[in-house]
């Protein structure tokens, strides 16, 4: 009876308890925004990078932003959120993790790169625009970034134009998706 008596007590207390967790923190289910057009699904989910180049004008590839070897995520979800994150894992570490050099804290900041924002996708023209909300970099606050996209298989490939010292470039960038 004694344990029977404990038990019952703790599974009171739990639902207790858990009743006062749940009226302070309510949950909050939002349907996907974009749930009545199929324009998104193929976008939702979690990418790899895979590649990262840019082609200049007398037509040659070097690597994109982050260098040869770049690394990054890419994930969207169906209520049009996007987060991004790409980097240059030959960044040197740094001698001292707890006072970096400016040298050094210029070389991380400038091999990294990520932001989380909504994105928006036109069918009819194959153009996906991101919209950092929430962006490592400041001046990219709600700064509309427009890139033409394709999928190939399991991959989807970005192509937009940009400047590298003046010279226009055309980058491009390969995800796999994860399955």
């Amino acid at each position: 009876m004694r344990g029977f008596m404990i038990v019952a007590v703790t599974l009171a207390l739990g639902g207790v308890a858990a009743a006062q967790h749940s009226a302070v923190t309510p949950v909050i289910h939002r349907k996907p925004i974009h749930s009545e057009t199929n324009v998104y699904r193929p976008f939702v989910g979690t990418w790899k990078l895979v590649s990262s180049t840019e082609k200049l004008p007398d037509g040659t590839v070097k690597p994109y932003g982050f260098g040869p070897h770049a690394m990054g995520y890419l994930m969207y979800d169906a209520t049009g959120h996007v987060c991004a994150q790409v980097v240059n894992p030959d960044r040197p570490v740094w001698q001292d993790p707890n006072n970096p050099t400016p040298g050094e804290i210029k070389t991380a900041f400038d091999g990294f790169g990520g932001y989380c924002g909504i994105y928006k996708v036109d069918a009819k023209t194959h153009t996906l625009e991101h919209i950092p909300q929430v962006p490592f970099d400041p001046n990219l606050v709600d700064k509309p970034s427009p890139r033409q996209y394709r999928f190939e298989g399991k991959h989807l490939i970005y192509t937009g134009s940009d400047k590298d010292d003046g010279t226009p470039v055309r980058w491009t960038m390969v995800w796999q998706r994860i399955d």
